[in-house]
């Protein structure tokens, strides 16, 4: 949502104008944002709490130091407790049927904000997820579809998100990490020691999640039903699927204002330009300043069931016997001959010095008095994922 809190930047700051304008600092509005959704399953529920932020800027502020808590209609309260960036419930609780939830929050400078009071939506389970080899806009991949059925047409909105965990092999991995062995006399010469690494590195996991709203409804079908929805397509070129994939996909049924409030959202995020003559204006959820009405809000306090599917595949399954793609990124190898001074050839030994103690490139291959040396990305997958295999690896 980081991408959306950047849009409505733009929109705040330019609500009021007619014509495109360069714009500038002093024309920024500092909001409150909040993405608040808590759901059926019984879990350390979340809820994030940031600040808009400026153009010149790379991320929102944390608003830290917030009271937050939920009360339903049974004065039972949930308290929210801060955790690396954004606050955590105090115990795992679910969101119950029928019952009503409210949210709360204190700023430290003294606000207080609230929302509407929200129900748990329908439950109605994703029944499948599928991968399939398609074609789309002319590209070659994996579609990645949904399938659900509502018998009794009580769900109708639909918002999905993802986890895709993927293993992956860096292509120039060598056993051995080598080591410089200093002498103090300056005159002696530099010798390179070489010992095993510390830990597996070259094969790692890595786990990225969706960043695009992912919507559906069903009100124009002639019945409640999702069918071979697409949320998640992948090129046959991406590195993501070379070796094996996972991913997790997440269906919350949501109500009519929780999904017009992220429809809003992913409108004005396909927009491409907001600073255009029709300017959106404000819009807002269902969250308000409890003190000043007026006070402009961006978030929503969204209760939805939840329900989730996950599935592997490997790339021979679709593709047997094809080339596989590329490496995210282009690994060059980098010869150094050490047996050269560094006045005859300064990317020989004192360049390589120099780069290894910036720990910029690492070993792969040792030749004695030739070093084949790459980028740790190309080399070590520690510093691209993690070497601890997920717990649901298959």
């Amino acid at each position: 949502m980081e991408k959306v809190i950047f849009l409505l930047t733009f929109i705040i700051v330019t609500s009021s104008c007619t014509e495109p304008y360069a714009l500038q600092s002093n024309t920024f509005e500092d909001v409150i944002v909040i993405e608040a959704t808590i759901t059926n399953e019984l879990k350390i529920q979340e809820i994030k709490i940031s600040r808009t932020f400026q153009l010149e800027e790379k991320e929102p502020q944390v608003e830290t130091n917030a009271i937050v808590y939920i009360i339903d209609d049974l004065e039972n309260k949930f308290n929210f407790v801060e955790s690396n960036g954004k606050y955590i419930s105090q115990f795992e609780f679910q969101a119950m049927p029928e019952r009503q939830y409210q949210l709360f929050i204190n700023t430290s400078n003294g606000k207080q904000y609230t929302s509407t009071r929200e129900k748990l939506t329908a439950v109605n389970n994703l029944n499948s997820i599928e991968a399939t080899v398609k074609n789309k806009f002319g590209v070659n991949g994996v579609d990645i579809t949904a399938n659900s059925f509502d018998p009794i047409g009580t769900s109708k909105y639909y918002r999905y998100e993802y986890e895709e965990t993927y293993r992956f092999i860096v292509p120039y991995w060598a056993p051995d990490s080598l080591k410089i062995n200093y002498y103090v006399d300056p005159q002696l010469p530099i010798y390179f020691i070489t010992s095993s690494r510390s830990g597996p590195s070259k094969t790692c996991y890595k786990t990225d999640k969706s960043t695009e709203i992912i919507l559906e409804n069903t009100t124009n079908y002639s019945e409640d039903r999702i069918e071979n929805f697409s949320v998640r397509f992948i090129s046959q070129t991406n590195f993501i699927i070379a070796d094996r994939y996972s991913i997790l996909v997440k269906q919350y049924i949501q109500n009519l204002a929780a999904f017009t409030f992220y429809k809003t959202l992913k409108d004005l995020s396909a927009s491409g330009n907001v600073l255009t003559p029709n300017q959106p204006g404000f819009f807002s959820g269902n969250i308000s300043s409890i003190v000043n009405k007026n006070e402009k809000v961006i978030g929503f306090f969204d209760v939805s069931t939840l329900s989730v599917k996950r599935l592997f595949f490997n790339y021979d399954d679709f593709f047997p016997g094809e080339e596989k793609p590329k490496y995210f990124i282009d690994c060059e190898v980098i010869e150094f001959d050490i047996s050269l001074s560094c006045a005859e050839h300064w990317n020989a030994l004192c360049g390589m010095l120099v780069r290894m103690e910036q720990k910029t490139i690492i070993l792969y291959e040792d030749d004695d008095p030739l070093y084949n040396m790459v980028i740790p990305k190309c080399g070590d997958c520690r510093t691209v994922g993690s070497n601890i295999v997920p717990a649901f690896w298959q």
